[in-house]
């Protein structure tokens, strides 16, 4: 009978053997090549990439042109005529309102204060109207009151009152909110550090 023919035992990487703790971890080799060259090949795909871009160009036919453009792509054609009329005149600066959320959050935070005690912060959160939504009103932010006052920190009773006063500046009421606000004395407001 005859023997069948043996295979030659097969080398076993350091990956294949079994580990023990007391052993290193193996890790494959890596080599790192960065330099000049790599810099070259970067600036060469990037040349490429731009050259696939012609430069801008004037248009041919002026936006105007009866048949240019459709009625509702005339909205985004350009502004500024290419010949032949007057130049644009830019808009007349509007003038700044002194009632802006930056406004509110200075009275807001005058003195080191969090929010308006729970009393005062239902009387802020009652001015608040609601959103009309396609699904119905979105009901403004609640003020933290109640049993939630106790266990809410300072800095979140903060930010949410800052909710509610970028609420009233989207109603179009951050005027009467600051009114409010500056009518408070300062024992009526939540400062850091107290209870």
């Amino acid at each position: 009978m005859a023997k069948p023919a043996s295979t030659p035992p097969r080398k076993t990487t350091s990956l294949e053997q079994s580990w023990n703790a007391a052993d290193p971890i193996p890790v494959p080799d890596a080599e790192h090549q960065d330099g000049d060259t790599a810099w070259a090949l970067w600036n060469e795909v990037s040349a490429q990439h731009e050259a696939r871009f012609a430069p801008t160009a004037p248009m041919t036919v002026p936006a105007t042109a009866p048949g240019a453009l459709a009625p509702e792509a005339r909205a985004w054609a350009m502004t500024q005529p290419a010949a032949g009329r007057a130049p644009l005149r830019p808009a007349a600066p509007r003038a700044q309102s002194p009632f802006t959320l930056e406004s509110a959050m200075l009275v807001a935070r005058k003195n080191n204060r969090v929010c308006p005690r729970p009393v005062r912060w239902a009387e802020v959160s009652a001015m608040l109207p609601p959103r009309k939504t396609a699904r119905g009103q979105q009901k403004p932010p609640a003020p933290v009151i109640g049993a939630a006052w106790n266990v809410t920190p300072p800095l979140t009773k903060r930010l949410h009152f800052r909710e509610q006063i970028e609420w009233a500046e989207s109603a179009g009421i951050l005027e009467a909110v600051i009114a409010f606000m500056q009518s408070m004395r300062e024992d009526e407001w939540l400062h850091m550090g107290e209870e």
